[in-house]
Order: structure tokens, then sequence, then C-alpha cells
């Protein structure tokens, strides 16, 4: 299906003759898929629909394969039975991601900070990430009384301070104002270059991809992936292809959705 076209690098991700389908389909979502994921920040580009949160899921070790195995820093997710053991490894940030609490989120911050796998860091880490992702407002707040954006911002939070040594982020900043996004994405990734963190992230923005990822992972709408080294993969024609959509449309589709949005508005309003 996938043969990698970068050169050898360790390995932090591996998948081996992975076959994975949902009970409720018919039509597996990966068929004997190989693949070797590198270090360092990664994201997955596509067509929705093409695999992109299911790969997350299984490169996470959230869900197991029917066939063939996957690998996290060299340890079968078959094998890691024990939640905290796996997480320890690997832990998600999903998009639309809701709990209500009894504690506030300043209390929950202090939480995880005191209760993850972080080691050898600040101790005003908690501030420092309060600041970054502009929770003053929502420290006294539980997780159930604030905007999505908050919310949002607050999970991202806790995906540092709770330590994990590769994050899994599926649209991490859909909710995020544009200035909020660049601002969480240039936090993300420095912290991963300083502490060697691993992210894996999909995007809607192409271009904050083409700003942050060090590697594309990008799925077809045929079944099948290529990954490499950005200036490999991140090519027009390559997306063109994957995405079955002229290049430029890509890059004004934020735009282009909110223009039909407010056309629709306005039909909306002629017709009531």
């Amino acid at each position: 299906m996938l043969k990698e076209n970068s050169d050898k690098v360790d390995s932090i991700i591996k998948l081996e003759n992975v076959s994975f389908y949902y009970p409720e389909s018919t039509e597996p979502v990966f068929e004997n898929l190989s693949i070797e994921l590198g270090p360092g920040i990664s994201s997955l580009i596509g067509q929705n629909g093409t695999g992109k949160s299911t790969f997350l899921l299984l490169a996470g070790g959230t869900v197991l394969p029917q066939l063939g195995d996957v690998s996290i820093l060299g340890q079968n997710t078959k094998e890691l039975r024990e939640v905290v053991k796996r997480h320890e490894l690997v832990s998600f940030v999903f998009q639309n991601m809701e709990f209500d609490s009894d504690e506030s989120i300043g209390d929950l911050l202090e939480y995880v900070f005191q209760n993850g796998f972080l080691k050898d860091v600040k101790p005003d880490f908690v501030r420092e990430l309060v600041k970054i992702f502009e929770l003053e407002k929502c420290l006294g707040r539980k997780t159930q009384e604030v905007s999505k954006g908050e919310l949002q911002r607050t999970i991202l939070a806790f995906s540092l301070l709770y330590g994990s040594r590769i994050l899994m982020m599926d649209e991490p900043i859909f909710a995020l104002e544009n200035y909020q996004k660049e601002k969480a994405m240039d936090y993300l990734c420095h912290y991963s270059r300083e502490h060697g963190i691993h992210l894996f992230f999909s995007l809607h923005e192409l271009e904050l991809t083409e700003k942050y990822a060090e590697n594309i992972l990008l799925f077809y709408k045929n079944d099948k992936l290529e990954y490499g080294p950005k200036a490999d993969v991140f090519d027009k024609s390559k997306i063109e292809e994957a995405y079955q959509v002229p290049y430029f449309m890509l890059k004004q589709k934020e735009a282009l959705f909110r223009e039909q949005l407010e056309v629709q508005y306005d039909s909306d309003k002629s017709e009531s």
C-alpha cells in the first residue's frame, strides 16, 4: 500500500501489515498497511474520510488492528494493556472534546501537573501555560462553564502538563481564533523541539501545516499514503491529486466556506 519515501530514521510509530475495519462497516479503513513514522513534528493531511483520525487512533494504541501490529517507540500496542502505561507513551487531543468537572480549571491544571509524567520542568510551568493559552479568566470556572475555544485551549494545556512522550492531535486548534492558532502552534512546536516530544497532528489549514510541520503524511483517496520530509511531500501536484481539488481552492478553503455560509444566510433571510 505505502512505501515510505524518506531516508531511514529511528522509528517512533511503526505499522506492520495492518488491517483495520469498524464492525459496522464491510470495507476496511486500512488493508495490509506498513509504514514507519520518524521523530519530530508530523502533519496528516488529506480529504475527509481517508482515514486520518483512524490512523491516529491506531498509531496511539487506542484501537487495535484486526491483523498486523502497531508499535509505539518499540512497544507493541497489543501488549500495552495498562492504560496508564500507554498514556505515558502517547496521549490525545481530539476535536470537540467535552467533559464535566466538579473542580475548577485552575485546580485541574495543578492536578494534572502534579500527577502526570513530567520530570525536570520548571515549577511555574502551569503559570506559563495559563499565559500562553490565555486561560487567566477560566481558572475559577469549571470545564462545562467555558466556551469551546477556552475548553480547547485548556485541553492543550492539559496535554503538555500530562507529559506523554508523543502527542496525537486531531484538529486541536479548530475552535481557536486565528491569532490563537498560530500562538498555540508556535508554542507546541517550540516545546516539542526543546523537550524531545513528538507531535502528530491533523489540521484543516494547509498554510499552518506548511508553516509548522517537519514531515507530512499524505492520505490519498485510493488508499495510498505517502510519508516523508515536508520538502518532498508538501508538493502542489501531490496535494491536488490527494484532494482532487485545485491547489488555490484549498489555500482559500476557510474563506470560501465563510462566503458560502454568508450566501446561505442571506438566502435564508430572503425566504423568511
